[in-house]
């Protein structure tokens, strides 16, 4: 790539329409004033249940994003190096799930059984108040720190190259950049940080899992539901960047660059995560099923005998694994950006679902969803996008500095496909 075109595109910014702004404003001051009216009427319990479903999607989400991009730096994957800022673009969600985290222990006595109940048995001093908060809030702000450290860096590497042109946020991030030898320190911090973010992430969600999933029913356990639930957030990165990636592409003319060979190869990733994703749940519900133990056949019983779990539980599985693995297995359907598009919204609304699933059994019986639980959610989804449209506004959308960044048409593989 000439030096030309290498600076038109890392000063090429998106710049969505001032309605769609206005919009997701509304949603989330809707979302913000609804949760508000919930917490001081009659219906506390079922505002800090739907914010708690929102927080375990949308929080594993942004951080999942991230992870992908350090996944593509481990593994030196140059085929997805185009994708690579979309998905680093959830990052900026990162501080407002640490936020809400915060807020989210205000609703403990509706939301965690454990912090009014003991229960007389060793799980009691895990499952004590200070130390849910403690090791969650620790884990959480190092992993966020080091996420928005290492996306610092994987900007830095881009900006400096145009830092004459640059002011706010950008200049600052490229100031006393010093060329090669700054590429070559970029680098090797982001070598350094990705398996360490990818680590911490599998460590800290895991226990997030067991404090605001499994704990709810506190005599329940799995030894395989943190994986459960990080690799679901992952599945449902996945699908965000396969959207996003598709509408951004379009919006920018950016067919070149991201093109149908990284939409084959992410649809192929994510073909087999679902897979994976159906391998952890199977893994957990045949043991527990044929062990035939009260204490841990409930938590399955809830779900997948008792209406009107049993029914949402299987379109829960169809959205994430039936549909996806049907649809994306012809070559077809991976390398349509809409049509692959499309199979991803099924999944991503899946995964949704399926947070849904497995918070609610356990804090009440019965399937409450009106307009409050609805504009909350929307509250959620439109701050995640208000915040994914204002970093691809301020920074790069291809990470062009990138030592492996491919060219112009260039699929990233050295074989072709």
């Amino acid at each position: 790539m000439d030096e030309k075109a290498k600076e038109e595109l890392l000063l090429k910014r998106a710049r969505p329409p001032k309605w769609l702004f206005f919009i997701l404003l509304l949603l989330m001051i809707a979302g913000i004033v609804t949760f508000i009216s919930g917490l001081v009427g009659p219906h506390a319990k079922e505002a800090w249940q739907i914010y708690l479903v929102n927080f375990l999607f949308w929080a594993g989400v942004a951080q999942a994003g991230v992870v992908f991009s350090c996944a593509l730096r481990i593994t030196s994957g140059r085929w997805g190096r185009p994708l690579l800022r979309i998905s680093e673009a959830f990052s900026s969600f990162i501080p407002v799930s640490f936020v809400l985290l915060l807020v989210l222990f205000l609703g403990r006595e509706y939301i965690l059984p454990y912090a009014t109940e003991h229960y007389h048995h060793p799980k009691d001093i895990w499952l004590s108040i200070p130390f849910v908060f403690a090791r969650n809030v620790i884990g959480i702000f190092i992993l966020s720190v080091l996420s928005l450290i290492y996306v610092y860096y994987s900007l830095r590497q881009d900006l400096g190259e145009v830092k004459d042109r640059l002011s706010g946020i950008c200049g600052w991030i490229a100031s006393d950049w010093k060329g090669e030898e700054d590429k070559r320190r970029c680098w090797d911090r982001l070598s350094k940080l990705a398996p360490a973010i990818a680590l911490i992430y599998a460590l800290t969600f895991s226990i997030i899992a067991w404090d605001f999933i499994m704990s709810l029913d506190p005599h329940w356990y799995s030894t395989l539901f943190g994986p459960f639930y990080f690799v679901a957030s992952f599945v449902a990165a996945l699908g965000a960047t396969i959207i996003l990636s598709s509408f951004v592409r379009r919006y920018l003319g950016l067919q070149d660059y991201i093109t149908q060979f990284q939409f084959y190869d992410i649809g192929k990733l994510l073909l087999g995560f679902s897979m994976f994703w159906v391998y952890l749940m199977f893994s957990q519900f045949l043991p527990i099923w044929y062990g035939n133990m009260p204490e841990e056949t409930v938590f399955v019983i809830k779900r997948v005998k008792e209406e009107p779990f049993r029914t949402l539980s299987w379109v829960v599985i169809s959205c994430c694994f039936f549909f996806p693995f049907v649809t994306l297995l012809p070559r077809t359907n991976k390398v349509i950006p809409p049509i692959l598009a499309f199979i991803a919204s099924v999944s991503f609304v899946g995964f949704w679902l399926e947070k849904f699933v497995l918070v609610t059994p356990s804090l009440s019986h019965g399937i409450e969803f009106g307009l409050m639980q609805l504009l909350i959610t929307l509250g959620f989804f439109a701050t995640f996008v208000f915040m994914f449209l204002v970093f691809i506004k301020t920074f790069p959308v291809l990470p062009v500095g990138d030592p492996l960044f491919p060219g112009k048409g260039d699929s990233g593989h050295s074989g072709g496909h």
